[in-house]
């Protein structure tokens, strides 16, 4: 609150400035209090978000080794992209396999006859043109003597059928193109012309028929709708292009596999060494209010990933049963190293047996799906850390409904105080100007 200019003591001689400011400032101590007590809040708030995103990033590193396909990572390639390209998505068939696209998935388009103008109005006549892409919803389209040949292209792309329509020029001829939205057999076109309408899309011969794409693999014909084929190599998706032969070689991906627990390990430590560096104490300094020190949800997170570390799964025949058994070791202060030539030995000699590992099987959880479910209380949305940053929120806004409060009550203590001593100069200056008047009387008698 902005104070009122006071000339302090010119009557009474007493620094009534200093002595309001004084008793205010003494007024301040609790909201101080308060106001240090909210920063607290707020450090720690910001450090529990900070670990709280740490937490996410590790279980996203965990969350890309917890799957078969993931861990079994591998590389493909196509000798012949031209005709068809190829991605892996995970636990493919090793090997090479000779593809032969044999079909091109397409969309029908079907031509109108050709009309003299676009722009002329009842050139293609009046009446109803309906519209079924395969066994889909028939659209009725009204055309009326108004239309021109550009706004029955506008109607029918406004019908809703599964169709796109626009206009080619043909010589001095127009026709309408309708373009089936979605390849395949099963998306033919059928058009019916009723009334008056004279477009000629009904019986029309297809330009392009709608068709399935088509791959020979080893003599097994594979079709898809679309010119995503999956299906015709094990963990491979074909992206077929042109009709042509290619060979598609599949190899596993052991450097894939690398960079993901390189992630992991990254990921892991970031979480450790921020949990140890608000743990930890330093001899002959006290941690401050705002520490974490004694929080046991973060004790009990670190505990729960050292122990997930720490556990071991079911692997069959496999001896790859532990972080350390893949090349991955805990240090005395929780965080992991990783051991490469550990690593690169056990992928020489039992890639499946690591992939296993990571992601378990059907009947047994791996030790990335153990780290996911350590990190899952704490990382989800409503999880012990959000719980924990939303109180700490509702705590500082209730400080601030008490500072503001406490700054109300103040401000007119203040106002009161100044009232007080301005009224204690008007008196003081009366009683000296009484005085005066006296002194003046008694020197002239």
């Amino acid at each position: 609150m902005a104070s009122s200019i006071v000339f302090s003591g010119l009557a009474s001689g007493i620094d009534s400035e200093a002595i309001v400011n004084a008793l205010t400032q003494a007024q301040k101590t609790p909201m101080t209090r308060l106001q240090a007590q909210k920063t607290e809040f707020s450090t720690q708030s910001r450090k529990l978000s900070d670990i709280k995103t740490k937490l996410t990033t590790l279980q996203t590193a965990a969350k890309a080794l917890d799957t078969k396909s993931e861990a079994l990572g591998n590389k493909v390639s196509s000798s012949e992209e031209k005709f068809l390209k190829a991605t892996g998505t995970g636990g493919a068939s090793m090997g090479s396999f000779k593809v032969e696209v044999t079909s091109v998935a397409t969309a029908e388009r079907t031509y109108s006859e050709p009309l003299s103008s676009d722009s002329e109005a009842g050139v293609a006549g009046s009446g109803t043109l309906t519209i079924q892409v395969g066994e889909g919803t028939a659209y009725d389209i009204e055309i009326d003597g108004d239309d021109t040949l550009a706004s029955i292209a506008k109607k029918i792309n406004a019908s809703g059928a599964q169709v796109s329509a626009g206009i080619i020029k043909e010589g001095g001829n127009y026709r309408l193109q309708v373009t089936g939205r979605q390849t395949g057999a099963a998306n033919t076109i059928e058009f019916t012309e009723s009334g008056g309408l004279t477009l000629g899309l009904q019986g029309a011969e297809a330009k392009q028929e709608a068709a399935d794409a088509k791959v020979l693999v080893d003599g097994f014909e594979i079709s898809s709708s679309t010119n995503s084929v999956t299906g015709a190599v094990p963990g491979v998706t074909l992206n077929v292009i042109d009709k042509g032969t290619s060979v598609i070689q599949v190899d596993r991906d052991s450097d894939s596999l690398k960079t993901k627990m390189t992630a992991f390990v990254t990921a892991y430590n970031d979480v450790m060494k921020t949990l140890n560096t608000e743990f930890s104490s330093v001899a002959g300094v006290t941690k401050g209010r705002d520490s974490l020190i004694g929080d046991g949800t973060l004790h009990s997170l670190q505990s729960s990933l050292r122990s997930a570390l720490s556990s071991v799964t079911n692997n069959g025949e496999s001896a790859l049963t532990t972080f350390g058994s893949i090349g991955l070791t805990a240090q005395r202060d929780g965080t992991l190293s990783f051991d490469d030539a550990k690593y690169t030995k056990a992928v020489n000699e039992d890639f499946e047996g690591i992939a296993t590992a990571l992601a378990g099987r059907s009947d047994f959880a791996g030790l990335m799906n153990k780290i996911v479910d350590a990190v899952e209380p704490y990382s989800k949305t409503d999880g012990m850390l959000r719980t924990k940053i939303d109180n700490l929120t509702a705590r500082n806004r209730r400080i601030d409904t008490q500072v503001s409060s406490m700054q109300l009550r103040l401000d007119k203590y203040e106002e009161m105080l100044r009232r007080q001593y301005a009224l204690l100069e008007q008196t003081i200056a009366g009683l000296n100007s009484q005085g005066n008047s006296l002194n003046s009387i008694i020197s002239s008698m």
